[in-house]
């Protein structure tokens, strides 16, 4: 892999310098796939976030922010991310939310995001301009080791897939990610309507799906929740309601780290 050079890097004044100084050779390498990955999810983290700020849709919109703050820090974009912590901290109290203010605020941070990645993505095409041609890497090792960058996979699952079936898996994948939004707003009818009996039936076939792809952690999760709700009459609403809602923001951000590494083009 041909390298970003530190000297482009310094020009971005959003990123710590001091940090990119210090790095290693090696450190540099997955410093620029973590460059990489921040410039693919972006767009992603930014739909999801957009859409949710204009339902008033506050929780999913903060695991958002935790999401594109979390991103930042991988990069050490260290004054982006105090400002999201700041913010993060002042508009922990959901219910007492000012719409307005947290608008502005979401407005200037996407805003500054956008000239961000839009520079380091001018730093990353220059790299791939200078690069010669590449030896075809081996795509078993190039896809796993990109894989392990969703922390919502279990990675000892994926070292244990040989060769032969990494294709196989990638399909699962693209096919996990292509069906999603079907099943979450299967799942979110269902719970509007009250109707639990679906609803356990919808969390029944994302629990399949998560184990296809071995996102054990949350096909656990899920099959918890179906577990300890199979009594309908003993469903206590509110208490169900708190799952489903993070459920669905893990759904969207693991959906959304799949589609950033562009799988199907690999």
């Amino acid at each position: 892999m041909k390298l970003v050079k530190k000297e482009s890097l310094y020009t971005i004044t959003d990123l710590t310098a001091d940090k990119i100084i210090r790095m290693t050779d090696d450190q540099l390498e997955t410093y620029q796939e973590a460059l990489t990955n921040a410039v693919n999810l972006f767009p992603v983290q930014r739909e999801r976030l957009a859409d949710s700020l204009k339902k008033m849709e506050y929780a999913p919109v903060l695991q958002w922010l935790k999401s594109m703050r979390n991103t930042l820090n991988a990069i050490h974009a260290d004054t982006l991310v105090k400002q999201c912590d700041k913010q993060l901290d002042q508009f922990s109290d959901i219910e007492n939310i000012r719409h307005d203010r947290f608008k502005t605020f979401i407005e200037f941070i996407m805003g500054t995001l956008s000239m961000l990645y839009k520079d380091i993505q001018s730093v990353l095409d220059e790299v791939h301009a200078e690069e010669p041609e590449k030896v075809e890497e081996n795509l078993a090792r190039k896809i796993r080791k990109q894989l392990t960058t969703i922390s919502e996979l279990n990675e000892i699952a994926l070292e244990r897939l040989k060769d032969d079936q990494i294709k196989g898996y990638l399909q699962n994948l693209v096919a996990f990610v292509e069906e999603c939004p079907a099943r979450i707003d299967g799942l979110k009818g269902a719970f509007k309507m009250k109707n639990y009996a679906s609803v356990m039936r919808w969390l029944g076939v994302i629990e399949a799906s998560l184990a296809n792809i071995h996102a054990d952690n949350l096909t656990e999760e899920c099959r918890r929740q179906i577990n300890i709700n199979n009594e309908y009459s003993n469903i206590r609403h509110e208490k169900l309601e708190l799952f489903i809602n993070y459920f669905l923001t893990s759904l969207g951000q693991l959906c959304a780290d799949i589609s950033s590494l562009k799988l199907g083009n690999a």
